[in-house]
């Protein structure tokens, strides 16, 4: 009986060692959360432009008014909006 109250003792022990990490893990600094704005800015900006870009040279190439760049700039933000949201979660 004695050796089992040890190993509960180890178990909540390690149950509060992971608690406090987790609880460590969450605490965000002023620097770490201007960090992470900064990335999310850059995660959705960067896509977003490039597909601006991209279809733009497509419709200019092939005279189709403004469809691809208007589609590839919708699929930019897309694409960066998801990128962002799993790197918050």
């Amino acid at each position: 009986m004695n050796d089992q109250g040890h190993e509960e003792d180890q178990f909540v022990g390690e149950i509060r060692r992971r608690a406090r990490r987790a609880q460590a893990a969450q605490h965000v600094t002023f620097w770490r959360g201007v960090n992470l704005v900064g990335t999310i800015g850059w995660m959705v900006s960067v896509p977003t432009v490039l597909g601006a870009l991209i279809g733009r040279m497509i419709d200019s190439r092939f005279a189709s008014g403004v469809f691809w760049t208007l589609s590839l700039l919708v699929a930019g933000v897309t694409l960066g909006c998801a990128s962002a949201w799993r790197h918050v979660q």
